[in-house]
């Protein structure tokens, strides 16, 4: 095992034992580190030791990384990844200082969340779903990802211990190893107790075997249903609902967020249901709601000109 190996087999330990980073988290940073030492494999260079050409490297991954397409916001997390080991090894005393944090972050890019329309969000969840139990897993799943806004990976990870019907909650293992409660609704409360109990008629009779009692969601097997499974049952109920080229899984989320805020919900409140640690993460959703301020304007400010009631 090389130096390099040793340092991150340790760094991997000290994420997961010490810091105690959500599992997604561990394998990215692990996953960046490792990429990072076979690019300077790649390019036959034996160093270890902080210092200059380390930077010098960090940067030139990263440059490489963008000459292969990926995105500032990736770009920033690689580096985030790299800044992070460098302290682990400034923190063991293995380095005498971080090389990676002579690398400025990449400049963001202007985002633009894409998002369903409220009457596309409302036909998706209303639309045509198989008429088996199949399709009442995945009616209860887009209903239930869609109504709380959550990341596919809080989706799939639900138990289901997390569904507080009486609280009208849903508890939720975010980011971080963070949890949230978001508030349930009705109707979509009514749909989860359903498929729960028709779930149940199905296993006791014998018609579904079960791996993975506590999950929420089952795929065919049994077990619970993985991020990719249910990524793509819900890109294809996403095709049917709208033509828009690039909505993607997260779209339902973007538009949980669109939404609320378009009907008037207050931003804070808006970023404790998504999980946001920063209120700036949230304020990328405020992009729809310029016309709707105007429109304000205009009905309510004494020296706007008003519009008409039908308007």
């Amino acid at each position: 095992m090389s130096v390099w190996e040793k340092s991150l087999s340790r760094f991997s330990g000290h994420l997961e034992s010490v810091e105690g980073v959500a599992k997604n988290t561990l394998i990215a940073y692990t996953r960046d580190c490792a990429a990072f030492v076979a690019f300077l494999k790649e390019h036959h260079q034996d160093i270890y030791d902080s210092g200059k050409p380390l930077a010098m490297h960090g940067r030139l991954f990263l440059i490489s990384l963008k000459k292969k397409g990926l995105k500032q916001v990736s770009l920033a997390r690689k580096l985030d990844s790299l800044k992070n080991f460098g302290d682990y090894q400034v923190a063991s005393r293995q380095w005498k200082s971080n090389p990676f944090r002579e690398i400025p972050y990449p400049r963001p890019e202007h985002y633009r969340a894409e998002y369903l329309s409220a009457e596309e969000a409302k036909g998706m969840v209303e639309g045509k779903f198989r008429c088996d139990f199949i399709g009442l897993r995945d009616f209860a799943m887009i209903d239930l990802y869609y109504g709380c806004g959550l990341r596919l990976s809080e989706l799939v990870g639900l138990d289901i211990k997390d569904l507080l019907f009486k609280d009208r909650l849903v508890r939720v293992f975010g980011k971080g190893g963070k949890y949230r409660v978001v508030p349930l609704g009705p109707k979509t409360g009514e749909t989860l107790q359903y498929y729960l109990q028709k779930r149940a008629e199905k296993i006791t009779a014998g018609e579904r075997q079960i791996k993975s009692g506590s999950a929420v969601f089952l795929n065919n097997n049994g077990g619970r249903i993985t991020p990719r499974g249910a990524g793509r049952i819900v890109k294809i109920y996403l095709a049917k609902a709208s033509e828009k080229q690039k909505l993607s899984t997260h779209s339902l989320r973007h538009s949980f967020a669109t939404h609320l805020l378009e009907a008037g919900a207050n931003l804070r409140a808006v970023q404790q249901m998504l999980g946001h640690s920063s209120l700036k993460t949230t304020q990328k959703y405020a992009h729809t709601t310029t016309g709707r301020l105007i429109s304000v304007y205009k009905r309510a400010h004494p020296r706007a000109d008003k519009v008409k009631e039908n308007e």
